[in-house]
């Protein structure tokens, strides 16, 4: 009777604990809100370019995006993105980002391209004034409204280091712009998407967060020299189960899309203007995101350690850091 009374409370006990588990997990979950307007798939068109300097001393950018939206209309597409920082100078509203909404109602697109957004208040300024201007992604939809912008999370800076880090003083670059705080995700009417820019795309969560949050389709936009890494978007596709676009400027390459799981069905290689596209199937992505094992089996209390203030360079205190040459 002894032995059985102390199993019955064992496994009271047990049960109980794992009720208590099952709780706390459920009331520790994020809530993903359901679509409201989808499609069981979506033709992208991707662009890499650049405008030239003498273009826009007749024309504003918006005029050099107008041909692609004219054959992505034609080619019935349903998300055109551009690159990072083609847009230039703007600030929401004004007459650009008026144009820009116009012409994507007028062609009958989603639209995502990037500049440099001046923010509430402050001016245009050349060198410009820390903390007035971000990096920033506008999405804009068929309807002619911003329904969306990211602004870039990590600066590009330090480029006369062999490291890429750290900053001059004193110097002009991404380090004075306003930082977006987090990843961004939009509804558009086909599905869901996530945005991040440039070297965003060096840091996993920003890929893994706007897929966790219910993005379908990641957009990596960029304006650099080199190829935008197919590794890096292949990686991207796969961990994240979705699928995933990346441009660039023509001054580079890599412009690309690529179809969960990790298969580039598209890619620009070489510099110079481009035009892709593809229809991605969004129907057999929402049957594997549904399922995906790795969605289901993440562990995020072991996870903590990510959100601590590292400094893994301090391991090597045998190692001089790399400093700038002293200035004559």
């Amino acid at each position: 009777m002894m032995r059985k009374t102390i199993l019955e409370k064992f496994g009271f006990s047990v049960g109980c604990s794992i009720l208590m588990g099952v709780f706390c997990l459920a009331a520790m979950s994020e809530s993903v809100p359901p679509l409201e307007e989808y499609k069981d798939s979506v033709k992208i068109a991707a662009v890499q370019m650049v405008i030239e300097e003498e273009f826009l001393q007749e024309h504003d950018s918006v005029d050099a995006l107008i041909p692609y939206m004219e054959r992505a209309q034609q080619d019935q597409v349903d998300l055109l993105v551009f690159p990072e920082y083609l847009l230039g100078n703007f600030k929401i509203p004004d007459p650009l980002t008026d144009k820009l909404c116009a012409e994507a109602n007028k062609h009958n697109l989603n639209v995502i391209v990037g500049g440099w957004e001046y923010l509430p208040g402050e001016e245009f300024s050349h060198p410009p004034k820390e903390g007035t201007f971000s990096n920033t992604g506008l999405v804009v939809s068929r309807e002619g409204k911003i329904v969306g912008k990211h602004r870039k999370m990590h600066p590009a800076c330090g480029a006369k280091s062999p490291y890429d880090w750290p900053p001059e003083e004193n110097e002009v670059s991404e380090i004075l712009m306003k930082l977006g705080e987090e990843p961004t995700v939009v509804d558009l009417d086909f599905g869901r998407i996530g945005l991040l820019t440039c070297y965003d795309g060096y840091f996993f969560p920003t890929f893994e967060i706007p897929s966790l949050k219910g993005a379908e389709i990641l957009v990596w936009i960029n304006g650099r020299g080199g190829a935008i890494e197919d590794y890096i978007v292949k990686t991207a596709s796969f961990m994240t189960c979705t699928h995933v676009v990346a441009t660039n400027q023509s001054m580079g390459a890599g412009t690309m899309i690529c179809a969960y799981p990790a298969n580039v069905v598209e890619n620009v290689t070489k510099p110079g203007e481009a035009y892709i596209s593809s229809t991605l199937d969004l129907q057999f992505l929402r049957d594997q995101r549904k399922n995906n094992r790795m969605f289901h089996q993440r562990r995020p209390n072991a996870y903590k350690d990510l959100v601590k203030e590292w400094e893994p360079w301090e391991a090597y205190p045998f190692i001089e850091p790399f400093r700038y040459p002293e200035s004559e």
